[in-house]
């Protein structure tokens, strides 16, 4: 019996630590099927992110709101996000933009530039002694993700660098045209993390 309970036991652990696969994308013929990140009010995004260790292992919603909002005089649209509050993201032409709310200093980075070939890399931005690097490592022109299919991938690679030269973040981010980022994969501070897409809902 005391077997038994700890085979339950040990099997909800595991339960409770696996990594929950897509549920449902639904683009709804949105006006946005050629932007790499939409940006029609109302569109909402689910993600799960998971934390090598059972650090974390969170589902939270993602979601574009009714407004935009000005900063430095330059025209951001407004994102809530579950575990990381407002985000600020604009687009200009073939370049995406972000701002890192994290930040005391919150600098925009150009997240990226798909006029970029693959092995291209930029400077996306500097926040203190970190500097953020991208360079373009894949366009996919057909990318599966736990049996759902994506058009026109494209996977950015990103580091931060610290004065001292030492790597503190290096992600794989995949965005899908039409629908934005669907996985983000890679190291923070040592620690492994994996952002994946679970449900799709466009505007």
């Amino acid at each position: 019996m005391r077997i038994l309970v700890s085979l339950i036991l040990l099997a909800s652990v595991f339960a409770s630590c696996s990594k929950p696969g897509i549920q449902s994308i639904q683009t709804n013929n949105s006006s946005d099927s050629l932007t790499y990140q939409p940006k029609i009010p109302g569109s909402k995004w689910t993600y799960n992110r998971f934390a090598a260790g059972g650090i974390s292992n969170v589902n939270y919603l993602f979601e574009r709101l009714t407004y935009d909002t000005t900063r430095n005089g330059i025209t951001y649209n407004v994102y809530s996000s579950g575990i990381d509050g407002n985000q600020y993201l604009r687009q200009d032409s073939s370049r995406y933009y972000q701002v890192l709310t994290a930040s005391t200093n919150k600098p925009e980075l150009l997240v990226l530039d798909t006029s970029k070939n693959i092995g291209e890399s930029w400077i996306g931005g500097v926040n203190g002694s970190d500097t953020y690097t991208y360079r373009i490592t894949q366009k996919i022109p057909v990318y599966t993700l736990d049996g759902f299919t994506f058009k026109n991938t494209i996977v950015v690679h990103q580091d931060r660098t610290n004065t001292s030269g030492a790597i503190t973040l290096s992600v794989d981010n995949y965005y899908a045209r039409g629908i934005g980022l669907v996985k983000s994969e890679g190291t923070v501070s040592g620690i492994s993390v994996v952002v994946k897409i679970l449900t799709l809902d466009l505007k």
